[in-house]
């Protein structure tokens, strides 16, 4: 999409301990909508951007309950059925549009607008190769947990996203994260992926 430049007014990334926020990114300014009696209008801001990011969670919990990736949705209702809010984050952000960029200080930088801009149809389309885990394995510190997942040759990605849900860091302290998950990821040849 346009995505071109940051807004200098508005929210962005890095936080001051070094987090990448926002999670995604969207439309900022210029953003037309309806309106009643006049059409149509423009507005901006994290008016736009929000509502637009909200939109795409909430289809994508429509197609979880439509039980698209075969997960076995069985709840009479999309909120019955809706998975844990971290997964959701997860395959909002590992299915994202993401930007070109070029260094840290350029505008679209990773560490400025987040992991890109949420992006339904790729989403839908890597259904066939989406692995999910929902909050299933509880990690005791220092303990890790591995997956084997088989790629196919001539594939053209693999992306591996972890979300986890963190208790609220104390006041005034620097680093705002209390727990400190890696995520490695190790190709068949022994390279590492941190």
């Amino acid at each position: 999409p346009g995505f071109e430049t940051l807004m200098g007014f508005s929210s962005w990334g890095p936080t001051d301990d070094g987090r990448i926020k926002p999670d995604l990114a969207h439309f900022y300014d210029d953003t037309l909508t309806c309106t009643t009696g006049s059409g149509y209008t423009n507005f901006g801001g994290t008016s736009g951007a929000t509502p637009i990011n909200a939109g795409h969670f909430g289809l994508f919990f429509q197609m979880w309950h439509n039980n698209v990736w075969n997960n076995g949705s069985t709840g009479s209702t999309v909120f019955e059925s809706r998975p844990s809010a971290r997964l959701a984050r997860a395959a909002m952000i590992n299915t994202a549009q993401q930007w070109t960029f070029s260094g840290t200080g350029h505008d679209l930088t990773r560490t400025h607008q987040g992991w890109g801009a949420a992006d339904v149809a790729k989403l839908y389309d890597t259904r066939n190769s989406t692995f999910f885990v929902d909050e299933t394995d509880v990690l005791d510190n220092l303990s890790s947990k591995s997956y084997q997942v088989n790629v196919q040759g001539g594939t053209p990605e693999l992306k591996a996203t972890l979300v986890y849900r963190d208790p609220k860091a104390v006041n005034f302290s620097g680093v705002h994260r209390i727990n400190d998950l890696s995520l490695r990821v190790t190709s068949p040849g022994g390279t590492v992926y941190w």
